[in-house]
């Protein structure tokens, strides 16, 4: 299967963020996340994050610079976002590009589930991994314009400072975990809404 018929795949297979939101609940209600469904832990932290999107979607309000940047945008533009219900980054990441998408008429959004869709998961690896979320833009015909994700960059840097350290010196991973939320909280989704707008700058500085 080459490229042009994973994304088309992908495109088929992918919902509205609401849509999205009303199938996580639909699933909790049978104790289930979006994959892994037979297993409790990833239903409690699908529970936790669906409460965190929540939360981060009705009181978010956007910058100021994010909303004319988001206003200025002359192209159609497609988004497609792969995630999933328990991902801990994805919640914080996931309201925050859903209400920029809804600034304009200009982008459509859609998500995918990263476990339903591998093979356009593979086409947007981070050194290998098949980390989320991860934001694809394409402009109207579904030509790629940029990627961004699987989380802001000084969450990253937390994330492979991790993962340098010798097995023996590692703190629990759940530790990582609580440190990155702490910062998400306190970073208060200013930090995704910048790196979105710089990708989106730098596609309008190439179509000029």
């Amino acid at each position: 299967m080459d490229k042009k018929e994973i994304i088309e795949n992908a495109k088929n297979d992918a919902v509205g963020y609401h849509e999205y939101i009303a199938f996580i609940e639909s699933l909790h209600e049978k104790k289930k996340a979006t994959s892994f469904q037979d297993n409790s832990k990833y239903f409690e932290h699908s529970l936790m994050s669906l409460t965190r999107m929540n939360r981060i979607y009705k009181k978010l309000e956007l910058s100021n610079d994010s909303i004319n940047i988001l206003k200025s945008i002359q192209a159609k533009q497609n988004w497609i976002l792969i995630t999933e219900s328990w991902c801990g980054d994805a919640s914080q990441t996931v309201p925050v590009i859903a209400k920029m998408s809804q600034v304009t008429d200009k982008i459509d959004l859609k998500i995918v589930l990263r476990d339903s869709n591998p093979e356009f998961m593979d086409l947007y690896k981070t050194n290998g991994s098949i980390s989320i979320p991860i934001l694809v833009l394409f402009d109207e015909s579904w030509n790629e314009l940029a990627v961004w994700g699987p989380r802001p960059e000084p969450a990253q840097a937390k994330v492979l400072e991790y993962k340098k350290l010798p097995d023996d010196k590692k703190p629990a991973y759940s530790e990582l975990s609580h440190d990155l939320q702490k910062w998400y909280n306190s970073d208060k989704g200013k930090t995704t809404q910048e790196e979105v707008l710089k990708l989106i700058n730098s596609i309008s500085e190439v179509q000029i």
